[in-house]
């Protein structure tokens, strides 16, 4: 069979030509088309589930909410694992998918069994956002030179104006906000003037959330119109909330303002966030309360695609949304390793096909044998990238930075050696063969060797294939790459 296959290819050379052509004209598109990440995705398809109770110990936690999840989680298609735990407050469920579904169709299976969990009154368990430990893609934080603008208004900024806007990107499923103190309005009551009103703190509660509303009503006729009728009672600032009536004395209305004081203040902070810029001169300047937040990319989604639409937002905001003096600026952007590290494969790929080139000229004494030999690095690379496109996997830089040169041109080498060495000595005068025939002779002589050779090196690789369903079966994906 090798024998008729390298005899077919000599009769029909334009046919090979014409064949080799349109695969690299295939592949320069396919590789054009094809997404190229910073690393593969290595993360399991997992759906998470996150149940808060605040004030609730983890013992009844773990009672109440995290083993009823897991009774209606399990039995659920393609889990491999369950993994919860319980803390004060909190219940976390995390559910381990294989790799034959979609992570959307495991979503969707875990919605319907959540609907189907009885909870104690006033708890909700909620899923997590759809996105991989590699969808870190974007990190920055918030920059003011306004001092109008301090940290607390920056946090304001993030919370209600640039993690909205992030999330109208496509793909991007979610912002982490960290640093900076959340606004709230507080109220300061005096206990010594709570307890002479004979008032208790649950009135003064119930009392705000019964003022904080609007109400409806119907609508008065006036000619040919109608006039809607409505209560506003939302709070708007410090004052309406001064002015909210507690309770009656003798006819006199009992305010906010009359027990306590009323103003906007930071909620109480659990931890904060600094960042210190190394400049190039060797100055360090810290900055020990900082605003920043970090970008989710959806699993499975384009990376690439994504980052452009973050940059074209990032430039709207700093140009025409976020107020004067306040910017977004990244620290870490996975675009600049894509490029980066694109770059240097590149150049790594066109300095190792010109050392081959090199190499083979002064071995071989032919430099159209060593360019015919270094061409299959291109062809290789460019047959891979039209494999990868029709599968839709997107490269990753680990793989195209891992290209083996002499594994790739390994048997092309053996081939074109024994060729051009049958060559020289028909030059010489050793026979009166043509030179096709001599090509065929010397292309027989190697070409059981070359092709076992070449199958021994694919046969080799073939566990690396079959590992992720054999042993890592009963392991995390991470831990078997």
């Amino acid at each position: 069979m090798i024998h008729k296959l390298v005899d077919f290819a000599l009769e029909n050379r334009f046919l090979v030509l014409a064949v080799a052509l349109l695969l690299f004209g295939w592949g320069a598109i396919s590789f054009h088309q094809l997404p190229v990440e910073a690393y593969p995705d290595v993360a399991d398809n997992y759906v998470e589930i996150i149940t808060q109770w605040p004030g609730i110990s983890a013992e009844q936690i773990e009672q109440q909410v995290t083993i009823p999840l897991e009774i209606a989680m399990n039995g659920i298609p393609h889990v491999v694992h369950l993994r919860s735990f319980s803390l004060f407050g909190l219940s976390d469920l995390k559910l381990i998918f294989d790799d034959v579904e979609e992570n959307a169709w495991d979503r969707e299976r875990v919605l319907e069994r959540l609907s189907q969990v009885n909870l104690p009154p006033g708890v909700t368990a909620q899923m997590g956002t759809d996105w991989s430990p590699v969808g870190q893609i974007y990190f920055f934080t918030l920059h003011s030179t306004n001092s109008e603008y301090d940290v607390m208004e920056l946090k304001s900024l993030e919370d209600w104006v640039v993690e909205k806007n992030f999330k109208a990107v496509p793909d991007i499923v979610d912002v982490v906000s960290f640093g900076g103190p959340t606004r709230e309005y507080q109220v300061r009551i005096d206990p010594n003037k709570l307890i002479s009103y004979g008032l208790s703190i649950g009135q003064v509660e119930q009392q705000l959330t019964n003022s904080n509303m609007n109400a409806g009503g119907s609508f008065i006729e006036a000619g040919l119109q109608q006039i809607n009728v409505r209560e506003v009672g939302l709070v708007r600032n410090v004052s309406d909330i001064e002015k909210t009536v507690i309770a009656t004395k003798n006819g006199t209305p009992l305010r906010i303002k009359d027990i306590g004081d009323v103003s906007q203040g930071p909620k109480i902070r659990l931890g904060q966030t600094a960042r210190a810029i190394h400049r190039e001169d060797g100055k360090i300047i810290d900055n020990d309360d900082v605003v920043s937040g970090i970008v989710l990319l959806r699993k499975g989604a384009d990376a690439e695609a994504a980052l452009a639409g973050i940059h074209a937002k990032v430039q709207e905001m700093n140009d025409h949304i976020l107020p004067l003096g306040v910017k977004i600026v990244p620290f870490i952007d996975r675009s600049d390793l894509v490029h980066l590290t694109t770059h240097t494969v590149l150049h790594n790929l066109t300095e190792g096909m010109i050392l081959v080139v090199v190499v083979l000229f002064l071995f071989l004494g032919n430099i159209r044998g060593a360019i015919i030999v270094a061409l299959t690095i291109p062809f290789s690379l460019l047959f891979a990238a039209t494999c990868l496109n029709l599968k839709g996997i997107p490269a990753n830089l680990l793989s195209l930075g891992a290209l083996d040169f002499g594994m790739v041109v390994d048997g092309a080498v053996v081939m074109v050696e024994n060729i051009v060495r049958h060559l020289n000595r028909r030059q010489s005068g050793a026979g009166p063969e043509t030179m096709l025939e001599v090509i065929r002779r010397a292309a027989h002589e190697v070409q059981r060797p070359v092709f076992y050779a070449i199958a021994i090196i694919v046969t080799a690789y073939l566990p690396i294939f079959t590992l992720p369903q054999q042993y890592c079966r009963g392991l995390d994906r991470a831990r078997c790459t």
